[in-house]
């Protein structure tokens, strides 16, 4: 299946198949639509951890189970920079390498 250019961006979880200029942080890859739907699920996954994790801190002293939601969210975190590293152009490798969150 042809791969084509995508743009990804992880703090707003978007996927473009263009780069806007002056933007969150995006990272380019190619990927096929399969790769695309890969990702999206895991952008999914990760938002669903953020918001379980942002549910903790909104809780003062309510300890028990944070840990485990931090972990979860960093977890699939790591998951989408994993995948981006692997269908990333060499820049993309560069900058992840370069930030280390897969170390």
């Amino acid at each position: 299946m042809n791969k084509k250019t995508y743009y990804i961006s992880i703090h707003s979880n978007e996927i473009r198949e263009v780069s806007i200029p002056d933007s969150d942080k995006e990272y380019e890859i190619l990927a096929t639509p399969e790769n695309i739907k890969e990702i999206e699920i895991l952008m999914r996954k990760q938002e669903q951890s953020s918001g379980d994790a942002v549910e903790y801190l909104a809780k003062p002293f309510h300890e028990l189970g944070a840990d485990e939601k931090r972990a979860e969210y960093d977890s699939s975190l790591k998951e989408i920079y994993k995948k981006i590293y692997e269908l990333g152009t060499e820049k993309t490798r560069e900058e992840i390498r370069h930030i280390g969150p897969l170390n």
